[in-house]
């Protein structure tokens, strides 16, 4: 097997344990913290995502990522098909798009660009959900109970998480092999 199928398989890998680490950390922290009116969403997965994407060139291979990944997150987590398989690959283009305008991958433009990632996918999972009627929740009530603390809980995990998840995600994307 030559090094690019195994470093798309690591990436492929690197994505799955972000999306395991999503429903992880929902279901060890944030069962407790989502009784009352506050919603918390998690959004490891779309961090891991967002990190691949500033480092991947092949738009072709995003946009599978992306249609992929969004449907199993939709298949697991919402049951209805469409959500995420629409606005993850939307994201992932719109985030190769303009990579171009970055001079160097760092933390503050990487939590920039995860910031506006998470909350147009958060902004959009809402309007689909508001077109289709399966919520009748009010703009501000979102922004004030689900928007806000998504945001917040993400970014702090964003600080925790960062130098691990980056150093990895730019060795997986890194096609060359080191000359001993």
């Amino acid at each position: 097997m030559d090094i690019k199928v195994r470093k798309t398989i690591g990436q492929v890998l690197f994505i799955l344990l972000a999306f395991y680490l999503d429903g992880l950390m929902k279901w060890a922290f944030l069962n407790n913290m989502n009784r009352g009116v506050i919603v918390i969403l998690p959004q490891i997965m779309l961090m891991a995502i967002v990190m691949l994407t500033m480092r991947i060139d092949n738009r072709r291979q995003l946009m599978t990522y992306g249609i992929v990944f969004g449907l199993i997150y939709d298949s697991y987590y919402y049951g209805i098909v469409g959500l995420y398989t629409i606005l993850l690959p939307l994201i992932m283009v719109g985030i190769d798009h303009f990579k171009f305008l970055l001079v160097k991958n760092n933390m503050g433009y990487e939590l920039s660009i995860y910031f506006l990632s998470l909350t147009f996918l958060q902004s959009g999972i809402y309007l689909l959900e508001r077109l289709l009627q399966q919520t009748n929740t009010s703009v501000f009530d979102f922004i004030t109970y689900t928007l806000g603390p998504t945001l917040l809980w993400n970014v702090v995990v964003f600080f925790i998480l960062y130098i691990p998840l980056a150093n990895l995600s730019e060795w997986l994307v890194k096609y060359r092999r080191d000359s001993k």
